[in-house]
């Protein structure tokens, strides 16, 4: 049960850090290309594309913690 907790805990760290870390290049492209075009973007766009990323990089975290905290010490 330990195990599973801090699997969990790492797979919840890393979609939040993804999340923060995807919206702000997220938002820089949209700064860029507003001032390449002259146009005004959606800036929620930002959040809308961010959000299935996290979620994928929680999956993956949570994943491979659970997989490394699960395998035998001589595979190591």
């Amino acid at each position: 049960m330990n195990k599973l907790l801090l699997s969990a805990g790492i797979g919840l760290v890393s979609g939040v850090i993804t999340f923060f870390v995807s919206v702000a290049f997220l938002c820089i492209a949209l700064l860029v290309l507003r001032a390449a075009s002259h146009t005004q973007p959606d800036m929620t766009l930002a959040y809308r594309a961010a959000a299935p990323v996290a979620i994928l990089a929680a999956i993956c975290g949570f994943t491979v913690a659970l997989f490394r905290t699960a395998r035998p010490r001589a595979l190591r």
